[in-house]
């Protein structure tokens, strides 16, 4: 990384570059990307007279100048293939990348087609991209005659690594993707593509020193430990010392934003968005999120305001569809929101958003396997979605394959170690495998997760504390599952009386009447007449001792 802050006038030139470059490559969402982080900086002192710093063509570039503008023209309006023939004589390397791009687009604009609609019988992850293997073996080819050295090799290796993805090949992906944005670190889609090879927090520290001493190596890292639901204070103090770079960054406030979602700290994250949203009305990047946050807080007046707003400014963006999914799912009208998620889709079938969001809504709809597969196609996105990997153990719990679900659990464990509901879906799969003492471990790591990192006095969920007694009940160790019952009652002192507690009370007033301690057993069953779930069976069990005690 970084370990110095760059130079003002040197990131403004290269950034200004890089919207150029990225362009002339048709790569717009980079070009978009290092515009708005130009666009973001420091204000810097300006000759009076600013020059634009436009890359100078080679002569090679310069002579084949017609065709590749040409070439760019056919892609501009979306004519793939004609772009590809018209560069396929030519020579220089920015050419090769434009004629193999434009090829790989073209199949994967091909690849859409044929697949139809959204989780049709022609619509699988199986469903490939017939051009990835000759853009392989000519890259290959290429790199064989000349290995990739100079700055002009970074687009050709970006794209190696891209079709080396497609083919699941990731380690040779992410060498290429850490070569290219060495050579040039100022194409964002080259970090966006090695994040996505990237699948927890071992694999980002073993590329570490790979990558280049840059400011974006920087931003690379805040946006994976983002990614990877890390929320530490070491991450904001990363994302304070680059707005201090980039104090107008729209990007970064945004990431600011989803560290605090993550961290379910929703009224920040909610503050920051709405401060965004002020600021850029048109702005559709990262709605989707602002309105997953919405939901969860059950805005419902705010969501329709979000949707009505995003519509009105495209609504045929991915984003603006899966707002709108969110607004009708709140409404619990769950056939108009899978409607609109399968427009989302049909917009970006790699939207994780919408793959993602339409597994939930099968879930509500009871349609098990059409979930199941709307979660696999999220994961086969992004490796790194918690919330696909956690639906997928829950579809599976439904269909009662408990080994299945349990794997899934973990894989969503092991990306939220630090969140009690993943755990207690652990402990729960273990329970109906008959596991308890497994269970118990897990329903541990639960009680932990769950406990308020920043409080001197620590209370742990009641519900948590009655399965860990349920499971010694079921090891045949009474004494330890009433210690542990006893210690889910002392938490009415901090939530009041919940089911859990009454759950608890009524267990131990049943285990105090099994060891004829009466007047205990007594105690336990009165106060649950008074205020407790377990009513009717607390009344029979008081009968029950009264008859006993009166002998």
């Amino acid at each position: 990384m970084a370990t110095t802050a760059p130079d003002p006038q040197q990131l403004h030139q290269a950034l200004q570059t890089a919207v150029v470059k990225c362009s002339e490559r048709c790569l717009y969402q980079a070009a978009k990307w290092a515009a708005e982080a130009l666009n973001s900086l420091t204000t810097i002192a300006t000759p009076r007279t600013p020059q634009l710093t436009y890359p100078v063509p080679t002569p090679h570039e310069a002579q084949e100048l017609p065709q590749y503008l040409l070439a760019k023209s056919y892609f501009d309006v979306r004519e793939f293939d004609r772009a590809s023939s018209v560069l396929a004589s030519c020579t220089s390397k920015k050419s090769r990348f434009l004629h193999l791009y434009s090829r790989y687009i073209a199949g994967e604009k091909r690849r859409d087609e044929e697949s139809e609609m959204i989780l049709g019988p022609l619509d699988s992850a199986a469903t490939g991209n017939r051009e990835v293997q000759f853009v392989l073996s000519t890259l290959e080819m290429g790199f064989a005659e000349q290995p990739p050295t100079e700055e002009e090799d970074a687009w050709l290796l970006y794209l190696y690594g891209i079709v080396c993805m497609k083919q699941k090949n990731i380690k040779h992906a992410r060498k290429a993707l850490c070569k290219s944005v060495c050579l040039y670190p100022y194409n964002w889609s080259a970090w966006q593509e090695l994040g996505s090879t990237l699948g927890g927090l071992s694999d980002l520290n073993e590329i570490l020193d790979r990558l280049p001493n840059n400011v974006m190596t920087n931003i690379f890292v805040l946006n994976t430990n983002q990614e990877l639901y890390q929320t530490d204070d070491g991450v904001h103090k990363q994302l304070t010392d680059l707005l201090q770079i980039f104090p107008r960054s729209a990007w970064l406030k945004t990431q600011r934003a989803l560290l605090f979602y993550h961290a379910r700290d929703f009224d920040e994250a909610e503050q920051i968005f709405d401060g965004l949203i002020k600021a850029d009305p048109y702005r559709l990047d990262s709605l989707d999120h602002y309105s997953n946050i919405l939901y969860v807080m059950e805005r419902r007046p705010k969501l329709g305001f979000i949707a009505q707003m995003a519509t009105g400014t495209d609504k045929f963006r991915p984003e603006t569809c899966c707002v709108v999914g969110n607004y009708y799912s709140l409404k619990s009208e769950h056939e108009k929101a899978v409607m609109y998620f399968r427009r989302a889709l049909t917009l970006d079938r790699a939207s994780l958003s919408a793959w993602t969001l339409m597994g939930h809504e099968y879930v509500e709809m009871k349609n098990t396997h059409a979930a199941i597969e709307a979660y696999r196609r999220a994961v086969d996105v992004n490796r790194k979605d918690y919330r696909a990997w956690y639906g997928l153990g829950l579809s599976y719990e439904v269909l009662e394959m408990h080994y299945y679900a349990l794997f899934y659990f973990q894989r969503a464990a092991s990306l939220r170690p630090y969140d009690p509901q993943m755990w207690q879906a652990m402990g729960s799969c273990f329970d109906r495998m008959n596991r308890p003492g497994e269970a118990i471990k897990a329903y541990k790591r639960a009680l932990v997760s769950s406990a308020p990192a920043k409080q001197v006095t620590t209370h742990f969920d009641p519900s948590i504390l009655l399965q860990i007694g349920y499971m010694h009940e079921k090891l045949q160790s009474g004494r330890e599952a009433a210690r542990w019952m006893e210690m889910a009652l002392r938490e009415e002192d901090e939530v009041g009386v919940t089911a859990a507690t009454s759950k608890a009370r009524m267990w131990l007033a049943r285990w105090e009447f099994g060891n004829a301690n009466w007047g205990k057993a007594a105690e336990y069953a009165n106060e649950l007449c008074q205020d407790g779930a377990e009513l009717e069976e607390a009344k029979a069990l008081v009968r029950d001792l009264r008859s006993r005690m009166e002998k």
